[in-house]
């Protein structure tokens, strides 16, 4: 599968969407439960999956493009 987000992409998305907004952080918060196993498709950069692991969830992220997961894992998460 074709990845076409790319390096200005991702940098444009980080630009417009630096953090997971509050109101949908806390509405998907609200269905996480400690000690459940969580999987977030299309995790990008990891605006929602950083603040879940910084709150000790058990979450995996995964993403095609491999700009974004680059960004992620310069944020100190891994793939």
């Amino acid at each position: 599968m074709k990845n076409y987000y790319g390096s200005l992409c991702t940098e444009m998305y980080e630009i417009l969407h630096e953090s997971a907004p509050g109101d949908e952080l806390n509405f998907y918060l609200s269905y996480a439960e400690k000690g459940m196993s969580i999987l977030e498709p299309l995790c990008g950069s990891g605006r929602f999956l950083i603040p879940f692991l910084e709150r000790g969830f058990e979450i995996c992220g995964l993403d095609l493009s491999e700009e974004m997961l680059a960004k992620l894992k310069k944020e100190g998460a891994s793939s």
